[in-house]
């Protein structure tokens, strides 16, 4: 069964990470892409967080985005790119992580 790999923003970035084909990667973070095995990991986009209200709106804070999720598609390696901070102005961190996608 897939599983959904859910990276807090708090949590330090590892360098590297070992997936299945089928897992997602969510990162919080405000962007990401993936710059080496597109083959092996895809990059599903950068995401602002909602919630669903009872009356069945969705409700969502004005901003940039603070997730970006990854599918790991296949076996093989990639590398991907992950930008943490303002997306606009202020201070970012970019991290690289080498993902290892097994069947």
């Amino acid at each position: 069964m897939p599983r959904l790999i859910d990276v807090s923003s708090l949590q330090s970035l590892p360098p590297a990470v070992n997936l299945r084909a089928g897992d997602l990667l969510l990162v919080r973070a405000t962007g990401g892409a993936v710059i080496a095995g597109r083959a092996a990991v895809e990059t599903l986009g950068a995401f602002s967080a909602a919630a669903l209200a009872p009356d069945g709106n969705v409700l969502a804070a004005m901003g940039g985005p603070d997730a970006v999720l990854f599918l790991a598609r296949a076996p093989g390696q990639a590398r991907i790119e992950v930008v943490r901070g303002d997306p606009w102005q202020g201070p970012r961190q970019t991290t690289a992580i080498d993902i290892t996608v097994e069947a």
